[in-house]
């Protein structure tokens, strides 16, 4: 017999600490991977050219670009993205500091996005022999996210923070807004992915590394954990199962007693012959 509540999963949603636990374990294992990717094989990062014979090296220069992209989308983005449903901090389900978290987190993320995409045009239009801007598909998806994330940024702070619309416009809108924030965000990290592999292309093309050194194998690595983390952030927007009406819930119960009591008469009282 059943107890008239709704069945739940244990895995939600909503989504239970686990899965939150989980998402910023890999948060933190985007940022060790790329770090070491970065630092590790790549050669670190600089704010000028290396001087080459025959011209200069800006690797290192444009190593800025993944290293703010990661913690601009996989962590600060993230974190914004969570701000109303699990934050880091314990904001006690207090509406204006949440508010004001969400701000500050989705101000740092556009700022280290626009820091980054200054560093792949430094880097570009500082080589020499100068490598042309805006020649690949990673190049257009990460200004087209770009120009979207300063687009919401913008439209939510002019609504909900200064000028200010009136409340019942402010509600009308958060649909909106949400579903904005969330999909620039998996937009982020799809461009991400895209360009790692672009790099991932660029280094085995050059330098012909073996292909399972650290150097080809981080780079995969990273992908995987990007789309784990894209998961696992927006399950937590994942909306629990809208509940039955009550009367259909009390019309199952009685189904089930009468299906316990006599297997072969159904709920209207006909009697079925087997």
């Amino acid at each position: 017999m059943t107890t008239g509540e709704e069945p739940k999963w244990w895995l939600g949603p909503p989504a239970p600490l686990a899965v939150t636990r989980m998402m910023r374990a890999l948060q933190l294992a985007i940022v060790v991977v790329m770090a070491t990717w970065l630092f590790g094989t790549l050669g670190g990062v600089k704010l000028s050219p290396r001087p080459v014979p025959g011209g200069n090296d800006t690797g290192q220069l444009f190593n800025w670009h993944p290293l703010l992209i990661t913690l601009a989308f996989p962590v600060l983005m993230a974190e914004a993205v969570l701000a109303y449903k699990a934050p880091l901090l314990n904001l006690q389900g207090d509406r204006p500091r949440s508010k004001a978290y969400h701000l500050m987190l989705h101000t740092a993320a556009l700022l280290l996005t626009i820091l980054g995409v200054v560093a792949a045009f430094k880097s570009h239009t500082l080589k020499r022999p100068a490598t042309p801007n805006l020649y690949s598909v990673h190049s257009w998806l990460g200004m087209s996210v770009l120009t979207l994330l300063t687009l919401q940024y913008c439209l939510g702070a002019a609504a909900y923070v200064f000028p200010k619309l009136s409340a019942a416009q402010r509600r009308a809108l958060g649909p909106l807004h949400t579903f904005l924030g969330r999909s620039i965000f998996a937009a982020g990290l799809a461009t991400m992915a895209v360009g790692i592999q672009e790099k991932a292309t660029f280094v085995q093309a050059f330098a012909k590394p073996a292909l399972r050194s650290g150097v080809m194998t981080l780079p995969a690595a990273l992908v995987v954990l990007v789309l784990l983390l894209g998961i696992a952030v927006l399950y937590h927007h994942a909306t629990p199962a809208a509940p039955a009406p009550q009367q259909q819930w009390e019309r199952e119960e009685v189904v089930s007693l009468v299906e316990a009591v006599e297997p072969s008469t159904s709920f209207d009282g006909e009697a079925h012959t087997a």
